[in-house]
Protein backbone atom coordinates (compact mmCIF):
# COMPACT_ATOMS: atom_id res chain seq x y z
CA UNK A 1 0.00 0.00 0.00
CA UNK A 2 2.75 2.61 0.98
CA UNK A 3 5.38 1.50 -2.24
CA UNK A 4 1.95 2.27 -4.84
CA UNK A 5 1.25 5.59 -2.73
CA UNK A 6 4.52 6.62 -3.11
CA UNK A 7 4.58 5.37 -6.85
CA UNK A 8 1.28 7.78 -7.21
CA UNK A 9 3.48 10.63 -5.64
CA UNK A 10 6.65 10.08 -8.13
CA UNK A 11 4.38 9.43 -11.26
CA UNK A 12 2.32 12.45 -10.58
CA UNK A 13 5.33 14.49 -9.39
CA UNK A 14 3.82 15.87 -6.08
CA UNK A 15 6.15 17.26 -3.58
CA UNK A 16 8.12 14.40 -1.67
CA UNK A 17 5.65 12.66 1.50
CA UNK A 18 5.70 10.70 4.21
CA UNK A 19 3.13 7.86 4.56
CA UNK A 20 2.19 5.75 7.28
CA UNK A 21 0.00 2.82 7.52
CA UNK A 22 -1.80 2.20 10.40
CA UNK A 23 -3.97 -1.56 11.19
CA UNK A 24 -7.25 -1.12 13.05
CA UNK A 25 -6.02 -0.62 16.44
CA UNK A 26 -3.24 1.91 15.38
CA UNK A 27 -0.54 0.20 15.42
CA UNK A 28 2.17 1.56 12.82
CA UNK A 29 2.23 -1.24 9.98
CA UNK A 30 4.73 0.65 7.57
CA UNK A 31 6.55 4.67 7.84
CA UNK A 32 8.04 5.34 4.87
CA UNK A 33 9.79 8.97 3.70
CA UNK A 34 11.15 10.14 0.49
CA UNK A 35 14.59 11.67 0.89
CA UNK A 36 13.36 15.10 -0.09
CA UNK A 37 10.49 15.29 2.80
CA UNK A 38 11.17 17.67 5.22
CA UNK A 39 10.53 16.34 9.04
CA UNK A 40 7.50 17.09 10.14
CA UNK A 41 5.32 15.10 7.48
CA UNK A 42 6.08 11.37 9.00
CA UNK A 43 4.38 12.67 12.17
CA UNK A 44 1.61 14.42 10.36
CA UNK A 45 1.03 11.39 7.93
CA UNK A 46 0.67 9.48 11.11
CA UNK A 47 -1.70 12.15 12.87
CA UNK A 48 -3.77 12.07 9.55
CA UNK A 49 -3.62 8.09 9.70
CA UNK A 50 -4.33 8.05 13.68
CA UNK A 51 -7.52 10.42 13.46
CA UNK A 52 -9.37 7.63 11.29
CA UNK A 53 -8.64 4.42 13.22
CA UNK A 54 -9.55 6.61 16.37
CA UNK A 55 -13.07 8.27 14.59
CA UNK A 56 -13.89 5.47 11.87
CA UNK A 57 -13.89 8.45 9.00
CA UNK A 58 -11.47 10.60 6.59
CA UNK A 59 -9.46 13.21 8.02
CA UNK A 60 -11.22 15.21 5.88
CA UNK A 61 -14.78 14.16 6.88
CA UNK A 62 -13.80 15.33 10.03
CA UNK A 63 -12.37 18.79 8.93
CA UNK A 64 -15.63 19.35 7.15
CA UNK A 65 -18.25 17.89 9.94
CA UNK A 66 -16.05 20.64 12.70
CA UNK A 67 -14.97 23.24 10.70
CA UNK A 68 -15.70 26.41 10.68
CA UNK A 69 -18.35 26.09 13.26
CA UNK A 70 -17.19 23.81 15.50
CA UNK A 71 -13.63 24.62 15.48
CA UNK A 72 -13.61 24.97 19.44
CA UNK A 73 -14.98 21.21 19.67
CA UNK A 74 -12.41 20.28 17.31
CA UNK A 75 -9.12 21.88 19.16
CA UNK A 76 -10.06 20.32 22.12
CA UNK A 77 -10.43 15.97 20.76
CA UNK A 78 -6.88 16.90 19.41
CA UNK A 79 -6.05 18.02 22.45
CA UNK A 80 -6.89 15.35 24.32
CA UNK A 81 -5.63 12.38 21.45
CA UNK A 82 -2.58 14.48 21.67
CA UNK A 83 -2.65 13.93 25.93
CA UNK A 84 -3.73 10.47 24.93
CA UNK A 85 -0.58 9.79 22.69
CA UNK A 86 -3.15 9.54 20.06
CA UNK A 87 -2.58 12.37 17.72
CA UNK A 88 -4.92 13.68 15.18
CA UNK A 89 -4.51 15.79 12.41
CA UNK A 90 -7.97 16.98 10.88
CA UNK A 91 -7.23 17.75 7.15
CA UNK A 92 -6.83 15.57 4.03
CA UNK A 93 -4.42 13.29 3.32
CA UNK A 94 -6.25 10.49 5.74
CA UNK A 95 -8.09 7.94 4.54
CA UNK A 96 -9.87 5.13 6.48
CA UNK A 97 -9.58 1.76 4.92
CA UNK A 98 -12.07 -1.59 5.31
CA UNK A 99 -12.39 -4.71 3.81
CA UNK A 100 -14.26 -4.77 0.79
CA UNK A 101 -16.35 -7.81 1.22
CA UNK A 102 -16.93 -7.28 4.59
CA UNK A 103 -16.57 -3.56 5.33
CA UNK A 104 -14.72 -4.05 8.65
CA UNK A 105 -12.41 -1.76 9.58
CA UNK A 106 -9.13 -2.86 9.12
CA UNK A 107 -6.82 0.31 9.40
CA UNK A 108 -5.81 3.69 7.91
CA UNK A 109 -3.04 5.59 5.76
CA UNK A 110 -1.86 8.70 6.04
CA UNK A 111 0.35 10.94 3.91
CA UNK A 112 1.94 14.79 4.03
CA UNK A 113 4.07 16.43 2.36
CA UNK A 114 2.38 17.96 -0.89
CA UNK A 115 -0.81 19.69 -0.77
CA UNK A 116 -3.60 17.98 1.32
CA UNK A 117 -5.33 16.87 -1.73
CA UNK A 118 -2.58 15.50 -3.37
CA UNK A 119 -1.69 14.27 -0.03
CA UNK A 120 -5.19 12.29 -0.23
CA UNK A 121 -5.29 11.52 -3.70
CA UNK A 122 -2.08 9.01 -3.40
CA UNK A 123 -3.36 7.50 -0.08
CA UNK A 124 -6.53 6.38 -1.91
CA UNK A 125 -4.24 5.12 -4.58
CA UNK A 126 -2.37 3.11 -2.37
CA UNK A 127 -5.49 1.83 -0.14
CA UNK A 128 -6.92 0.82 -3.61
CA UNK A 129 -4.10 -0.88 -5.10
CA UNK A 130 -4.57 -3.44 -2.63
CA UNK A 131 -7.97 -3.95 -2.68
CA UNK A 132 -9.61 -2.05 0.56
CA UNK A 133 -12.19 -0.01 0.12
CA UNK A 134 -11.52 3.55 1.35
CA UNK A 135 -13.56 6.87 3.39
CA UNK A 136 -13.65 8.94 1.27
CA UNK A 137 -14.22 6.72 -2.25
CA UNK A 138 -12.54 8.91 -4.74
CA UNK A 139 -10.20 11.63 -4.59
CA UNK A 140 -10.86 15.19 -5.05
CA UNK A 141 -8.44 15.38 -7.28
CA UNK A 142 -10.39 13.58 -10.02
CA UNK A 143 -13.68 15.64 -9.24
CA UNK A 144 -11.56 18.68 -10.47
Amino acid sequence: MANAALREVRARAFKDVSVCVLDASGRVIVSKTMVGCPTLPAELAHAKASLCVGMHASSRALRDKYLPEKQAQLLAMTTIGAAAGKPLAAFPGGVLCRDAASKCVVGAIGISGAAADEDEHCALAGAHAVGLATEPAESALVKA
